[in-house]
This record gives C-alpha cells, sequence and structure tokens, in this order.
C-alpha cells in the first residue's frame, strides 16, 4: 500500500503569491498605467513575492502611482494585505475574486499618461533576502484616504484583503 502525502501549504502560498499578481496586473491595465513595465518584471516579483508568502514573511503587496512631474507625491496605491489566519487550518479551496479587484478599478479610476508606478514588499524585519528586490521605503499617503474592499484572495489558510488609496 501506498500512502501519498501533499503539502497544502506549498500549493497555498503559491496561489496567494500568483493570484496577488495577477490581481496587481488587472488593475495595472484597468488603471490605464503601462503594463510592459510589470510583464517586464514578472520573473523577480513572483520569486519574491512567493519566497515571502511561504515563509510568511510579507505583510502587504502594494502598488504605489505617481505622477513623473513629482515623483515624490503619491497620488495612488493599492494594498493586498496578508492575513495566514484567515481560515484558521484551512479548506483548501484556491480563489481570486475577479469582481472584487473589478470594483477596485471602478471605484478607483484611470490615471493620467503620466503616471508611472512601482510594486513594494512590506516585509517583516530581517525577512530572507531575494535577488532583484532592494529596500526601500513607501510614499507618503498624505492625504490620500484608504478605502477596504474585502478579502480578494484566498488560499488554505491565507487570505488577502485589498484596498486602495485615494
Amino acid at each position: 500500500m501506498s500512502i501519498v502525502s501533499v503539502n497544502s501549504s506549498v500549493y497555498s502560498a503559491t496561489h496567494v503569491a500568483t493570484s496577488m499578481l495577477r490581481g496587481l496586473k488587472r488593475i495595472v491595465a484597468g488603471c490605464d498605467l503601462d503594463t510592459s513595465k510589470l510583464v517586464g518584471q514578472w520573473s523577480v516579483l513572483e520569486d519574491g513575492i512567493a519566497t515571502w508568502v511561504s515563509t510568511r514573511e510579507l505583510r502587504e503587496l502594494v502598488l504605489e502611482v505617481w505622477d513623473r512631474a513629482r515623483p515624490s507625491v503619491l497620488i495612488g496605491r493599492f494594498d493586498f494585505t496578508l492575513d495566514y489566519s484567515y481560515y484558521g487550518e484551512g479548506d483548501g479551496d484556491l480563489w481570486l475574486d475577479p469582481d472584487t479587484v473589478k470594483w477596485t478599478i471602478r471605484k478607483n479610476g484611470s490615471y493620467a499618461s503620466g503616471c508611472d508606478y512601482r510594486i513594494v514588499a512590506d516585509t517583516n524585519p530581517f525577512a530572507s533576502v531575494v535577488d532583484g528586490w532592494d529596500e526601500t521605503t513607501l510614499r507618503s499617503t498624505g492625504d490620500l484616504r484608504r478605502h477596504s474592499v474585502g478579502t480578494a484572495v484566498g488560499g488554505g489558510a491565507i487570505g488577502a484583503g485589498l484596498s486602495y488609496w485615494k
């Protein structure tokens, strides 16, 4: 008799990491930002996010948006906030809610062609080092207001809430 064991936490972490990236890609495209920048960095983004989700070191995955004429001033932001105990032990479901992402894009609106963006991983102190990622600080949200839209990604015990700043 053979016994097969599957480590579902690895699948869950990979799913959540990939789904957050796909959600960010939809947001970038839906807000009229240039997706080629995101696509050109995809493997580095995927490596870092998958590593930090699997080790539970990622707190938030952030998309910052600014006007190129004033790069220090944030004009928009999107956050995927991780909750590693969202489902307790987890029920095995793996999902991305496209309606939550679409609703977020619709509520936020689009950006002018002179805008740029970057992806920032807010990790725990002393998180694993991943090639292609550098230390940075988030731009100030200043007068922007945070709007939480609910959980957009689920995988095993992990959930990721989505919010936008406007």
